[in-house]
């Protein structure tokens, strides 16, 4: 069971990716300003494992798996979960991905030095009798944007949340949201864009804004350092949401916080009678409604763009 801050690496034939301490230091500056903040790293191994382990000898407490280029932080993620390795609120922190999806298994570029993490998320509050999808889970994505937006002002960084699950800095994508479920187990990945952001003629045109990264001349925040930083937040402030609101106070709460809250927007991909409207709330299951000519629209499908 992965404890603390630990560096995996597979053994033979295991689908761990195989790395080291140094190599990682190698990764990028920011991973190499992580690496020795962090040390010294402990060489643990057991035969059972399929992995090797090096423990961070600087804190305890936080079960993260750091781990080389991989698919998706995502894929170890279940791979840990299936050893039954990785606890609630556990973690996997990529240092690169080769094959990095986001929304409808889109391709995301996953270079080293941005955040690469997916947390295995604690159990949501069950629904209604007979209800399908409990709303917390249904509204999950809306609940992690707002956390992160949140966590990022805690470290003096402004943003916005753009539906459903992207975060965005003065208009422009620095990360996005990814939840995957399988049975009862629900992971949450984010990728931020804190060293560097895809150029503009790699994304998809016309579906999505211009990237940016988070990092300036004044500000350089390194993967794991910072990573500690939004699941400490997350843990905090989660359990506080889910026990002392309801779902529609909560987005009730999160609905004027949406980017372009108020403005007309494009859907692009989105329902048919709707391509283009004003944003004036949040459904009481998450889905966005959009005013047009008068008459309000559910959406629950699309990129939502600026005119």
């Amino acid at each position: 069971m992965i404890k603390r801050i630990t560096i995996i690496s597979g053994k033979k034939d295991s689908p761990i990716p195989k790395v080291t301490p140094e190599q990682l230091f190698q990764a990028h500056p920011l991973w190499a300003r992580d690496i020795e903040h962090f040390s010294p790293w402990n060489s643990e191994d057991a035969e059972y494992r399929t992995y090797s382990t090096w423990l961070s000898g600087a804190r305890a407490g936080r079960p993260i798996a750091i781990c080389g280029s991989c698919i998706s932080s995502i894929d170890v993620a279940w791979r840990l979960n299936a050893l039954e390795d990785l606890p609630e609120w556990g973690s996997v922190l990529a240092v690169e991905q080769n094959t990095g999806r986001g929304q409808v298994r889109r391709e995301w570029i996953s270079p080293p030095g941005n955040i690469y993490g997916t947390i295995k998320w604690p159990s949501l509050p069950t629904g209604a009798p007979g209800e399908a999808r409990p709303v917390w889970t249904r509204i999950l994505p809306l609940i992690v944007g707002y956390l992160v937006c949140g966590a990022l002002k805690d470290i003096g960084i402004e943003t916005q949340l753009k539906w459903p699950n992207d975060i965005l800095k003065d208009g422009k994508k620095i990360g996005g949201i990814l939840i995957e479920e399988r049975g009862s187990v629900i992971m949450v990945g984010i990728g931020l864009n804190t060293a560097s952001a895809p150029q503009r003629d790699k994304l998809r045109p016309d579906h999505a804004v211009t990237a940016t990264k988070i990092n300036t001349d004044d500000m350089q925040l390194g993967p794991l350092e910072t990573w500690i930083q939004l699941i400490d937040y997350f843990k905090n402030q989660f359990d506080a949401i889910v026990s002392t609101q309801d779902p529609e106070d909560f987005l009730k709460t999160l609905a004027d916080q949406l980017v372009w809250f108020g403005e007309e927007v494009r859907i692009v991909d989105g329902p048919k009678e709707v391509s283009v409207g004003r944003i004036c709330g949040l459904c009481p299951d998450g889905g966005l409604i959009i005013e047009k000519d008068g008459v309000k629209h559910e959406v629950y499908s699309g990129s939502v763009m600026p005119i």
